[in-house]
């Protein structure tokens, strides 16, 4: 476990993971699901089949009416958040993006109480909540993205973790710009013409990725991965993501 993945767990015990307002399905565990299975919590009726439990027979309405009738019980459910990241080396530039990635996986394995989160390479469980950790700075479309990781999911939701420098660079010198996904090279000069045309391009790329969830009905959170911890817990907070205990 990584320091960051430590102080997320840290800061995960006062808080607590939203679920969606749904019921879901997974393995047994302490939530109520939408199917028949073997919880206290009484469903429905229906009538008795050849190898059914006949402690779940209702001798009541038998005796009454003599119809055989078995006492239908809700599914108990262990939902599963499954955790992807972005495994691009943009996100390992600067440092801070992939330990925010690790404290994000901390966090929400501590704070989601009665859950079961895991690291996914891609989407296993069937009604799972999904959370995508990325900087966004992919080859790919968004749609197509958002559209692999939603399909089948209880809920999705991205989280864009950028450094300051990288949504608020500054003005300074010339500089040799290095694509760590290529390896090209590329001389500059960091003057504000050269910066506003950079925030034009991460502002419509940004507008892209947020008009695809907003079609997809996913959640996208921006975080700053290098903001003090409590600013990074306040953005989750005003997201729905956690509260506090």
């Amino acid at each position: 476990m990584t320091e960051a993945e430590q102080n997320g767990r840290e800061d995960g015990r006062g808080l607590r993971f939203l679920l969606p307002r749904l019921a879901l399905r997974g393995a047994i565990g302490p939530r109520l699901g939408s199917r028949a299975g073997e919880s206290l919590e009484f469903q429905d009726y229906r009538d008795y089949a050849p190898g059914d439990d006949l402690r779940n027979l209702d001798w009541t309405v038998l005796a009454r009416t003599g119809r055989e009738v078995v006492r239908v019980r809700r599914e108990e459910v262990a939902p599963v958040i499954e955790v992807f990241r972005d495994r691009s080396a943009s996100m390992d530039v600067p440092r801070a993006k992939s330990d925010c990635a690790d404290w994000l996986f901390g966090l929400f394995s501590a704070s989601a109480d009665g859950c079961r989160v895991v690291y996914r390479e891609r989407p296993t469980t069937p009604r799972a909540v999904r959370i995508f950790i990325t900087d966004t700075l992919l080859p790919e479309n968004p749609d197509a993205v958002l559209t692999r990781l939603s399909h089948g999911s209880a809920a999705l939701t991205v989280v864009r973790v950028l450094s300051r420098d990288e949504t608020a660079p500054q003005q300074g010198g010339a500089y040799e710009l290095v694509d760590v996904e290529t390896g090209e090279r590329r001389e500059t000069i960091l003057d504000a013409a050269t910066i506003a045309q950079y925030r034009a391009a991460l502002d419509a790329h940004t507008a892209r990725w947020i008009a695809a969830a907003h079609r997809l009905g996913v959640t996208f959170v921006d975080l700053a991965a290098d903001a003090p911890r409590p600013e990074r817990i306040a953005s989750l907070a005003a997201a729905s993501l956690v509260q506090p205990l």
